[in-house]
């Protein structure tokens, strides 16, 4: 059987990239897949790495946000008009790119997935050719953050404000900022705010605790925010966008909080219940992967969207992607990411490299 470099964190603290042995004889809807690059989810990775998320079995085989070429494929049966996920395998062939949920290894088997968000095959046909693996990467979460402003009732003249400038948070307030809204970017890590404004956002503030942060939304904007998303993760963000949000305004919960948090919630619940607020889960998975009655959005539409945007330049992959590596050197990536936040950024694994 071939072998695989794997990345495989065996337990908090402990990541290798190891050579494992892979079965190839694929199952009728299979497909192998080799893996050209894929990217850093550092939020949900993190956790993992570091041991953050309560329950995590291990060993995990992390990422979900690959670009990768098929190599074989299976699909012997004609597939029924009663089974969708089978007859969208008949559009895969060898030689095709796609974009695809799988994790971090060089060599996989991947069954089709029932088409959606959390479970990601898409064929990147000659449109995407101007994008470079690497980059292309970082599609998945351009889709990720698109969950932060679709759920939006964003109103013509609207002030928005993200809280947490990693990749999620930044390209969350650059879409913001692409459909017209005053956007305001803040993160705690100064050198955050200052790779934003590199990467095209026009206003983004370093502030601490949630009282400096609302204090700073209330004087950039001269009054409360419409709009507010926490990107960050954590349950202070959080508490930061309900507290820097006023009358009537929306409060997007992008991050997924991990992390235990101890204090008085009242003031927050008080806060969203006076100012008439709407708080929306803005997790990935909420839109169906095809267009269909009832749902303008879909993540067809949403990879077509976002991949306009990085073509005419308002989204610049190598102005958000700050570091590449070697699978081997994946423990370094997480290190980097988790202890030097004002540094790194933005990591990819590069699969074409070899030692």
């Amino acid at each position: 059987m071939p072998a695989s470099r794997n990345i495989k964190i065996n337990a908090p603290g402990d990541v290798v990239c190891i050579d494992e042995a892979l079965d190839t004889n694929l199952k009728e809807g299979e497909l192998l897949i080799r893996n050209e690059a894929s990217l850093i989810s550092s939020g949900t990775e993190l956790s993992r790495v570091y041991g953050l998320k309560k329950g995590v079995r291990y060993p995990v085989y992390p990422g979900y946000a690959s670009i990768g070429r098929i190599e074989a494929v299976n699909f012997s049966q004609s597939p029924a008009a009663s089974q969708p996920a089978a007859s969208q395998a008949a559009a895969f062939a060898p030689g095709d790119r796609v974009l695809f949920s799988g994790p971090h290894q060089e060599l996989q088997v991947y069954g089709i997935p029932a088409m959606s968000s959390l479970g990601m095959l898409v064929k990147l046909g000659p449109e995407y050719d101007f994008l470079n693996s690497v980059d292309a990467s970082l599609l998945h979460l351009g889709l990720v953050a698109l969950n932060g402003i679709l759920p939006a009732d964003l109103k013509l003249g609207d002030k928005v404000c993200v809280f947490g400038l990693g990749v999620v948070g930044l390209l969350t307030a650059l879409l913001y900022q692409a459909s017209g809204a005053e956007v305001l970017g803040i993160d705690a890590v100064e050198n955050r705010t200052a790779h934003a404004r590199q990467a095209g956002l026009r206003n983004a503030l370093p502030a601490g605790d949630w009282q400096e942060q609302a204090g700073a939304v209330k004087e950039f904007f001269g009054r409360e925010a419409d709009i507010t998303v926490d990107a960050t993760g954590r349950s202070e963000g959080i508490i930061s966008a309900v507290m820097s949000c006023g009358d009537y305004g929306q409060v997007l919960l992008l991050g997924s909080p991990r992390i235990d948090h101890t204090c008085n919630i009242t003031p927050v619940f008080n806060r969203i219940h006076m100012k008439m607020m709407t708080v929306t889960g803005a997790f990935n998975g909420r839109y169906p992967f095809y267009r269909k009655e009832g749902s303008r959005e879909s993540i067809e539409r949403n990879i077509a969207s976002f991949t306009a945007l990085v073509k005419t330049g308002v989204i610049e992959p190598r102005r958000i992607i700050s570091h590449t590596f070697r699978p081997e050197s994946a423990m370094e990536a997480y290190a980097g990411l988790f202890h030097h936040p004002e540094t790194y950024y933005c990591a990819v694994f590069d699969w074409k490299t070899v030692i």
